[in-house]
């Protein structure tokens, strides 16, 4: 069994600037990571590619998936990276404790199996994104981010088929969401996207009122009590559009101001 408890840095704070007359400056937010695999391979290779990062940091990892919920007593990272393979039936089982146990938990699943039973279980079981080991190691840390700012993201050909579930109504889809009005769909796939209320009233120039109105009126129709649920129903209704991670090389050299 190996855990690794990493000191946590993660900066939340307003601190004095020296170089501004004791004005204060926000100190950027880094995402904490729990990488939970039994291949240490794996872990290896996801940290250092999260290492180059200054929006990540790896401050915990196992290779005991039943370890983790030992870990989630104390500790609450930002997102978590969990590789099902090889054992994803005992995988899924410690997602859906996690959830079950902290219901605000996100998590990326990660896999050689993106097709079929596995996909459908792992979206109900409660993850946020479903990575295909096939697709691109780059990918894994905008995804991560992407997740931990409330988002969600399916690589493409998990996206794919989940699509194909849809078109053949193999998607067992909640019957509710037929009663939804276009608008209704819009917002929830905002929403499920990680846009704040504000964000979702700016892009489609309603005021922010009307945009909780809609939030509230989305829990009611559809039974559910929290954005988390939302983004489960919006998953497996394939009401989600996943972009590509964006390209990292064309931001260097670039000033995010």
């Amino acid at each position: 069994m190996t855990v690794r408890e990493q000191p946590a840095c993660k900066l939340r704070a307003l601190i004095p600037d020296a170089n501004a007359g004791g004005a204060c400056r926000q100190v950027q937010t880094m995402y904490s990571v729990l990488l939970v695999s039994s291949l240490r391979l794996v872990r290896e290779v996801v940290k250092a590619l999260i290492d180059r990062d200054e929006d990540l940091q790896v401050f915990g990892e196992t290779d005991d998936r039943s370890q983790t919920l030992r870990i989630l007593t104390s500790l609450r990272p930002d997102v978590i990276l969990f590789d099902l393979d090889p054992d994803y039936e005992a995988a899924l089982e410690t997602i859906r404790e996690i959830i079950k146990d902290h219901p605000a938990t996100k998590i990326v699943a990660l896999s050689m199996h993106g097709e079929g039973d596995i996909l459908k279980r792992a979206v109900r079981a409660g993850v946020r994104g479903f990575m295909s080991k096939a697709g691109p190691s780059t990918d894994v840390v905008e995804v991560l981010k992407i997740v931990a700012r409330g988002g969600a993201y399916l690589s493409p050909n998990v996206a794919t088929e989940v699509m194909e579930w849809v078109k053949s109504g193999k998607s067992e889809l909640n019957p509710a969401l037929e009663s939804l009005t276009e608008r209704e769909k819009q917002v929830l796939r905002l929403l499920a996207s990680g846009k704040s209320s504000k964000e979702i009233a700016t892009d489609l120039n309603l005021g922010v009122e009307t945009i909780r109105t809609y939030r509230k009126t989305l829990m009611q129709k559809l039974s559910i009590h929290n954005v988390t649920e939302l983004i489960k129903f919006a998953f497996s209704a394939g009401l989600i559009v996943f972009p590509p991670p964006k390209e990292r090389a064309s931001d260097e050299g670039e000033d995010s101001t």
